[in-house]
């Protein structure tokens, strides 16, 4: 074996170990991204429980005492180690609470009537996640 041969395969492993490396660089860098996108996931998945949450507050007040309320914010734990909250609103829709066309409960001067809120509810969780959910509801009462 000559000389030169042997400055080649020196050369040959070189380039194979600097080419290793940066497959391996490249493996660790998705490695990191991907950790991160699954981080700001699980946020937003954690906001959207705590949103939801505030959903079914505010529909267990409202069945309460029906009628405009505010509720929060209020901490929401899921878990041993989430840092959560939600705030929800309700508020009634202008108009006079009819129902939507094909629906029909009877309303009269003396009878029923209806009266139509929205709850929004927000929620919030770690890496600025943030979640907003609106949901309709009705109320049946007797006609004033």
């Amino acid at each position: 074996m000559t000389a030169a041969s042997r400055g080649a395969a020196l050369a040959v492993a070189l380039v194979l170990m600097a080419g290793l490396g940066a497959l391996a660089l490249a493996a660790g860098a998705a490695a990191i991204t991907a950790l991160a996108l699954a981080g700001y996931q699980q946020g937003a998945a954690i906001a959207l429980e705590a949103a939801e949450a505030g959903v079914s507050r505010a529909l267990q007040e409202a069945r309460e005492h029906a009628g405009p309320a505010r509720i929060g914010p209020l901490p929401h734990g899921i878990g041993d180690a989430t840092n959560s909250s939600f705030a929800t609103e309700t508020i009634e829709q202008p108009g006079d609470g009819t129902l939507p066309p094909g629906f029909s409960l009877g309303e009269s001067a003396t009878g029923f009537a209806t009266r139509h809120y929205l709850v929004i509810a927000e929620g919030w969780a770690s890496r600025n996640s943030q979640q907003r959910l609106e949901q309709g509801f009705y109320v049946v009462v007797p006609a004033s």
